[in-house]
């Protein structure tokens, strides 16, 4: 497939993509599937963890749970009952920069599982049975963690290439953090920061969306929190200028995980999309790319090895990842290490470059198949502020990467002289 034979008006456009913003501050998107009974949305508040007070870090995370456990009008046995009674479901969790939820029901039931997300999000009850148990499970988490080696090794990744910001703390925090947190602090960060004021919601599913907007306005539109505070922008980063390692022992593993990472373009514009079908071509398409290849098919040095593209606002970064027989770890980055040299010492063949395009092009309308992949669009394209006409307008663009574009991206991000490695497993 490529961006020719592709009929670009079925993809979802700024003349089928309803988009209505509010006087609290909400916005909604909606794209309609008429073949479909249920609903799918999903959607974000504008809070999460880089709003943690210092020394409480993890505190969105476990307010995020929360919000699941009860509300002032449904106990959790009863909220809870309300929702899977008509086969629907509701989730909640944060990240970094935002409280997400999602949930799906029959469009019949769109009303009740919206007054239902509004209570859990509005008037929580923090009931402290449950926050005990929660903190209970966090601690459970950390132990497990702290025996894991591609967690091990990915917390140390990020506490050396997001040195000093706050992306090099994980999101769930730490024991002592989680410890240190309780129900007043709850409280206290849902009056400041839980509001309506860019929180936005994205539906797809067998629903009208006028009716849909007129519902949600009808439900949420008495949500109003003058107080409701902003959350700080994102500190300035600047990429690490030296090679830097860090090895976490974890006795008697028979398995080593390795992460070899450089810097990566913040957003989804069109140096990500370049990078992307770079990404492909050296560890994602087929058996893992180029470097599946080398560091697992011919070399055997790996249980698995591959490559990823963040994608976020703020810094974001490329990886290389593997999993190896801790005596092979040394090897496995020797391997890696000629692959990316290859890879920024010459332009991608063009059948690669052809293959990595026919991928991203098929795999478009593929995630467009659900009501829930359409959704996440949907948000997305609100969350990095994309033209609703974005999907359309991709095509086109991935189809004029050219192998030297890929080759210029694949320069500017992997200098060999300042990679960040960490691993984590036996002592070296």
């Amino acid at each position: 497939m490529d961006s020719k034979s592709m009929n670009i008006a079925v993809l979802p456009g700024s003349d089928t993509i309803f988009r209505k913003s509010f006087p609290n501050g909400s916005t909604l998107l909606a794209y309609p599937n008429q073949t479909s009974p249920a609903v799918f949305f999903q959607g974000y508040l504008p809070v999460g963890s880089l709003s943690d007070p210092a020394g409480k870090n993890g505190l969105s995370s476990l307010h995020a749970a929360m919000l699941s456990t009860g509300t002032q009008q449904h106990e959790f046995r009863h909220l809870h009952t309300l929702i899977e009674s008509c086969g629907a479901s509701i989730s909640i969790s944060s990240g970094y920069l935002y409280t997400g939820f999602s949930g799906q029901c029959l469009k019949e039931d769109l009303q009740l599982i919206l007054g239902l997300l509004f209570e859990m999000l509005s008037q929580p009850s923090f009931p402290p049975a449950h926050f005990e148990r929660l903190k209970q499970q966090l601690a459970t988490i950390f132990k497990i963690q702290a025996q894991d080696t591609e967690e091990m090794a990915a917390q140390a990744f990020d506490r050396l290439y997001y040195r000093g910001h706050p992306y090099a703390i994980p999101e769930i925090g730490y024991t002592q953090t989680i410890a240190s947190i309780n129900l007043e602090d709850l409280q206290t960060f849902h009056s400041q920061y839980l509001g309506p004021n860019g929180m936005a919601i994205a539906f797809s599913g067998g629903m009208d969306c006028e009716e849909t907007a007129d519902l949600f306005e009808q439900v949420f539109s008495n949500w109003n929190t003058p107080f409701q505070q902003k959350q700080a922008n994102l500190p300035a980063w600047q990429p690490h200028r030296q090679a830097m390692r860090e090895h976490v022992v974890i006795p008697e593993k028979s398995q080593s995980d390795l992460i070899i990472g450089t810097s990566a373009p913040a957003g989804m514009r069109k140096e990500y999309q370049v990078c992307s079908l770079g990404n492909s071509i050296l560890g994602q398409f087929g058996m893992m790319g180029r470097i599946g290849e080398s560091v697992r098919e011919r070399s055997g040095l790996a249980y698995y090895a591959a490559s990823s593209l963040e994608a976020g606002i703020g810094p974001a970064c490329w990886k290389v990842f593997a999993g190896v027989n801790p005596s092979n770890l040394e090897k496995a980055i020797g391997k890696i290490k000629d692959e990316l040299k290859r890879f920024i010492s010459e332009p991608v063949a063009q059948a690669e470059l052809l293959d990595a395009k026919q991928q991203a092009l098929g795999h478009l309308p593929i995630s467009l198949e659900s009501n829930a992949g359409i959704a996440r669009l949907l948000i997305s394209l609100q969350r990095y502020n994309l033209s609703l006409d974005h999907l359309r307008e991709l095509p086109d663009i991935l189809e004029a990467v050219s192998a030297d574009d890929i080759l210029t991206c694949a320069q500017k991000h992997w200098n060999l002289d300042r990679l960040v490695i960490t691993s984590a497993g036996r002592s070296l």
